[in-house]
């Protein structure tokens, strides 16, 4: 009894303080169920973490960069006791945390800029960012990837579909993300570990089967296409019983004339059939860049079981029907598509998974680790770490309305999170009781964000809300469509009998100059052979050219052929020189402006002008931020965060300490107003560590400086980089 009331007390105690540290309901909710956990198996929960440690934490998980000098002195000066839940609030309302909630669903959604849906792609990572801003309910956010269709300028959503080519593999892709299982396996034959039968993975991708991402030419066929009508099937076969070979040979060549010229009064679409091949072959290159820009449901597309299907719940190539693999039936309803059911279906509250899934997800972005891991490989035997926590988180993202930022500010509000990190690695096989949250190291968009705040300052604003360079195109191809479609097919027949007739013109002209030189002997003139040449490549290249004109005007045709271009990465460009940095180089004398300019503008600096999510999505191999681990989005989550011999290498051979101490650096410029050495080199641990030095560490840097003066801070400078207090979020 005596030893009931001791655990009872001691949960108590727990409980109160919980209450005590945490302003939200919710969080002290999570506390205590935390606490229970604690009690149960003897552990206890970490110190509480300073202001200096946390605001730094703080900055770090939800904005994705450390925070600014004045950020950091900012916070931790202040004596007001609910400066940390309104620093969350601030925090999560700031466009820092748009910028690193992209980063994080980039790698979720295996976001890439560099394949044949470019435009798309681009369009998407905008549609997301706006998205994530805007705070839109996660539950709507994926029920508008699966169901969105149409053209690229509507809505950058279709880049979701457009990421596959593969109907098959988007289907495990996107079980995976969503609904936390891995099925992929069972594309091939049932699953080895799991109850997922290959029927079961092609009744599931029924689903999404019919959405069409292979449109070529922006569905402007159809235009041009359609039921052929001819008379060649009414033209009977001769008779060749008892015909001679000769006899034979000249019945099947009679029959073959016969049926060529009824082929000729074939129509398509309305059109003859040579009509309708001349406008297909002067469209063709015209609506290239109208290529990966557009999806479309087809309700009547179904899978066929592959060939090799060797199960006997069914026979090779039979059409499958869609099934929903657990939970409640998706059956369609009465103004529904098999689509829009599955999109409900997959995001009610009902589904055993969806809400858990994502609720785990978030709980791992803020503390590490999720209670069921790993998140994504889900099985019906499947036990949380906290069974009871894990029910109440999902419980609280459907209270929360599926909003990711409310979810979130109860997460980090919570006692719990604010203590110190846990610095033990929790083996495998083993669990986490979190009594804190786990020391990770930064991701490498952190790094860069950090770096960039470290020479910029701030630079949350970078994050870019519209392109408007790729709306500017996107509005030239939804004006080039709507032209055509507004033309119709006997406008296209017109303007492309036109085009055709005065290329043929141009060609046949060209054709008499080279006869011309071949009679006047002159054909050896390689000059005159030449431009003979370039003209005919030209001509061929002007008929796309001339019937663009004739559909939207010189001016509209001219931007479309400009084509879209991206704009420039910016981490491999020189840093843009102040105002102050201008003038300077213009007072040097001319002889010393070279120097100079390459003291200022090295051209080895790296640009952290602009945020990680504002560059090439993902960065391009050998750069600074695939270095350090960002994921080649081939896979779900395909990131890195190990320490690896290259990053030592560029941490120690890169420019980064030159860009670092430029003039124009934010760092350098404080370090430079700063009075003496010793107040230079604490300004370096209040810039990169958010703390100043502890006495240990003072009496180093004094003994230091002593020895070295100044020169001392570039070298205490590339310490605290490349040390693990910079790069681990404690």
């Amino acid at each position: 009894m005596k030893n009931v009331l001791l655990i009872s007390s001691s949960l108590l105690a727990l409980t109160l303080v919980a209450q005590a540290t945490s302003p939200l309901p919710e969080s002290q909710k999570i506390d205590q169920l935390l606490a229970k956990d604690w009690q149960k198996h003897g552990v206890s929960a970490n110190p509480p973490a300073s202001d200096d440690v946390l605001v730094r934490r703080l900055y770090l998980d939800i904005t994705g960069r450390i925070p600014t000098i004045e950020e950091t002195r900012s916070f931790v000066e202040s004596r007001d006791p609910a400066k940390r839940t309104k620093l969350i609030d601030r925090l999560l309302e700031g466009d820092g945390y748009t910028s690193h909630m992209f980063n994080y669903f980039a790698d979720l959604l295996r976001l890439t800029d560099n394949n044949k849906a470019r435009l798309a792609s681009q369009a998407y990572e905008e549609w997301l960012k706006k998205k994530l801003k805007a705070n839109t309910p996660y539950d709507q956010l994926v029920r508008d990837l699966l169901t969105t269709e149409g053209a690229v300028w509507d809505s950058g959503a279709i880049g979701f579909y457009l990421r596959d080519e593969n109907k098959l593999d988007h289907l495990a892709y996107t079980v995976q993300v969503f609904l936390g299982t891995q099925i992929v396996c069972a594309q091939c034959h049932n699953h080895p570990f799991d109850k997922w039968t290959q029927m079961d993975y092609y009744q599931m991708a029924a689903f999404t089967y019919g959405m069409d991402n292979r449109l070529r030419g922006g569905g402007l066929d159809s235009i041009v296409k359609g039921k052929e009508k001819t008379v060649a099937a009414t033209i009977p076969k001769p008779d060749l019983t008892g015909k001679t070979p000769e006899e034979a040979k000249k019945l099947t060549k009679q029959y073959r004339s016969q049926v060529a010229a009824a082929r000729k009064k074939t129509e398509v679409g309305g059109l003859s059939r040579d009509d309708a091949q001349e406008v297909k072959r002067a469209m063709q290159d015209v609506t290239k860049p109208l290529r990966y820009t557009q999806i479309a449901w087809k309700d009547d597309a179904l899978p066929k079981l592959p060939d090799d299907y060797s199960y006997s719940d069914a026979k090779p190539g039979q059409q499958v029907l869609p099934r929903a693999m657990f939970g409640h039936d998706a059956e369609a309803g009465p103004t529904e598509n098999r689509l829009q059911a599955f999109a409900r279906w997959m995001t009610s509250p009902e589904n055993p998974r969806f809400t858990t899934v994502i609720a785990n997800r978030m709980w791992k972005s803020a503390f590490g680790l999720g209670l069921i891991e790993p998140v994504d490989e889900m099985m019906d035997s499947t036990v949380a770490s906290n069974p009871e926590l894990m029910d109440y988180l999902t419980q609280l993202m459907i209270e929360k309305k599926y909003s990711l930022k409310s979810f979130l500010r109860v997460l980090y509000n919570t006692d719990t999170y604010q203590r110190m990190a846990s610095t033990q690695e929790v083996a495998l096989g083993e669990t986490s009781r979190f009594t804190g949250p786990l020391l990770r190291r930064m991701s490498a968009e952190q790094i860069w964000d950090s770096v960039a705040t470290l020479v910029a300052g701030n630079i949350d604003s970078t994050v870019e809300e519209d392109n408007v360079r790729l709306h500017q195109y996107l509005d030239d191809l939804q004006f080039f469509v709507n032209t055509v479609k507004t033309k119709g097919v006997e406008g296209l027949v017109e303007i492309s009998k036109k085009v055709n007739d005065q290329n043929d013109a141009n060609l046949a002209a060209l054709e008499e100059k080279r006869k011309a030189l071949v009679e006047s002997g002159k054909e050896t003139d390689v000059a005159q052979a030449k431009a003979l040449a370039q003209e005919a490549n030209r001509l061929r290249s002007q008929k796309s050219r001339d019937m663009l004109v004739a559909l939207l005007g010189e001016e509209r045709a001219a931007e479309l052929r400009r084509g879209y271009n991206e704009k420039a990465p910016s981490q491999n460009k020189r840093p843009q020189l102040s105002k102050a940095e201008i003038q300077k180089l213009k007072n040097l004398p001319k002889d010393q402006r070279k120097s100079a300019m390459e003291a200022l503008q090295p051209k080895t600096s790296l640009s952290f002008s602009a945020r990680a999510s504002e560059q090439p999505s993902p960065a391009r191999p050998g750069t600074f931020l695939r270095t350090f681990g960002q994921s080649d989005r081939e896979e779900i989550d395909n990131f890195n965060r190990s320490a690896a011999i290259p990053q030592a290498l560029a941490l120690l051979n890169s420019p980064i300490i030159t860009t670092l101490t430029r003039e124009s650096s934010v760092l350098s410029k404080a370090l430079e107003a700063a009075p003496t050495a010793e107040k230079r080199a604490a300004l370096l641990y209040e810039a990169l560590l958010s703390r100043r030095p502890n006495a240990d560490e003072q009496r180093i840097l004094s003994q230091v400086l002593k020895e070295r003066g100044d020169t001392a801070l570039e070298d205490i400078a590339h310490a605290l980089l490349t040390g693990s207090q910079f790069l681990f979020i404690q």
